[in-house]
C-alpha cells in the first residue's frame, strides 16, 4: 500500500486528508510492517476505509473492551474518538496473553490482621483472538524498536532502544495535545499518557517523548527481577528472512534482510530481485502456496 499525501472524498463530498507526522512520506509502497514501525497516518487510515468502518468500533468493544465509543469516522483509525488508559492497556495485553482477554482488576487479595485470606481474586480468561495471528501481530509491533524498518522516518520507538535490554513490543502515539506509549515483555504489559486535561498544546520538542521515557523507565525497573524472555512463536508461524521495505524474500544481495513471522501459508514466496549485483536470482522460487487475500486474513482475525 502507498504511504503518501491523499485526500480521501465520501459520498457526501466532503474530503479527509490525513497527515504524517512532520509531514514525511514514502511516496511508494511500505509494508504494514514498516507503516505500524513508522507509524504511517495515511496507511492506518486507507486499511480502516479498506476494511470497513463498522470494523474499527466492533472490534473495539467486543473484541477488546473498549468502553469509550469509537465513532465511524475515517480519522478513528488515528486514535481521535479517544479512550481511557486502563483500556488501552488491557487491548495490548490480549496481544501479551496470546490472544486472550483477561478482565483488570485492582484488588487482588484481601487478609486480616492476622493474614488469613478474607479474599482473593480468580482471574478467567476468555480466547478472543486468533493465536498466531496475534504472535505475528506481536512480532510487527516489536518493529518500532528495529532500525532495520527505517524508511523516509525512523522507527518511533528509536529514542528508547539503548535503553531498553530485553525484548518489547508497543506502539506510541503523537498529537499536538498529547502522546501516548504502549508496550509489553512477555511478562508484563504497560500504558502511560501524558498531556493536560484541557488539550492544551504540548509546544516543547522533548515533550513529545516524556510518555517513551517513562515508560522504558517503568518497564525495566518493574522488571529487574525477573528473567529475560522472548516472545515464543506459536506453532502455526513460520519465519522468513524478508527485505524488510517490500516484503519479498530477501536474497543475499538485499542490504538490509529483517527475519519476519507470518501465518503458515501466508509468508511471501517471490525472492526480491531490486539488489541484484553480478550474482545471479535464485532460480527456483520457493514452493508455490494459496494464499488468502490481505482482506480475508484481517477479516478472519477479527471475526
Amino acid at each position: 500500500m502507498k504511504s503518501e499525501l491523499t485526500s480521501f472524498t465520501f459520498d457526501n463530498g466532503k474530503k479527509y486528508a490525513p497527515h504524517n507526522y512532520n509531514n514525511k512520506y514514502a511516496n511508494g509502497d511500505i509494508t504494514l510492517a514498516q507503516a505500524i514501525a513508522l507509524s504511517d497516518n495515511v496507511y492506518a487510515v486507507k486499511t480502516h476505509l479498506f476494511i470497513g468502518q463498522d470494523t474499527l468500533p466492533e472490534t473495539a468493544k467486543e473484541k477488546f473492551g473498549l468502553t469509550t465509543r469509537v465513532k465511524k469516522y475515517p480519522s478513528s483509525a488515528l486514535g481521535t474518538s479517544g479512550a481511557r488508559v486502563i483500556d488501552m492497556v488491557n487491548a495490548y495485553s490480549i496481544f501479551a496473553n496470546g490472544g486472550y482477554k483477561v478482565k483488570p482488576v485492582f484488588i487482588t487479595k484481601v487478609e486480616d490482621w492476622s493474614g488469613n485470606v478474607i479474599y482473593e481474586h480468580e482471574s478467567k480468561k476468555e480466547q478472543v483472538l486468533d493465536p498466531d495471528l496475534t504472535y505475528v501481530m506481536t512480532h510487527m509491533l516489536t518493529g518500532i524498536f528495529d532500525p532495520k524498518l527505517n524508511d523516509y522516518s525512523t522507527v518511533t520507538g528509536i529514542q528508547i532502544r539503548k535503553d531498553a535490554t530485553r525484548p518489547y513490543a508497543g506502539k506510541s502515539g503523537t498529537t499536538n495535545t498529547d502522546n501516548w506509549m504502549i508496550g509489553y515483555s512477555p511478562q508484563l504489559t504497560a500504558g502511560v499518557w501524558t498531556g493536560y486535561d484541557r488539550e492544551k498544546e504540548i509546544s516543547l520538542v522533548d515533550d513529545k517523548y516524556y510518555a517513551k521515557k517513562i515508560w522504558v523507565h517503568f518497564m525495566e525497573e518493574a522488571l529487574k527481577d525477573e528473567p529475560v524472555k522472548n516472545f515464543k512463536p506459536t506453532k502455526g508461524v513460520v519465519g522468513v528472512a524478508v527485505n524488510p521495505h517490500n516484503g519479498l524474500l530477501a536474497t543475499e544481495d538485499c542490504p538490509v534482510q529483517r527475519f519476519t513471522y507470518f501465518v503458515k501459508g501466508t509468508e511471501p514466496t517471490e525472492y526480491c530481485h531490486e539488489h541484484l549485483g553480478e550474482k545471479e536470482a535464485p532460480k527456483e522460487k520457493a514452493p508455490e502456496k494459496k494464499k488468502k487475500s490481505w482482506y480475508d486474513k484481517v477479516k478472519d482475525w477479527i471475526f
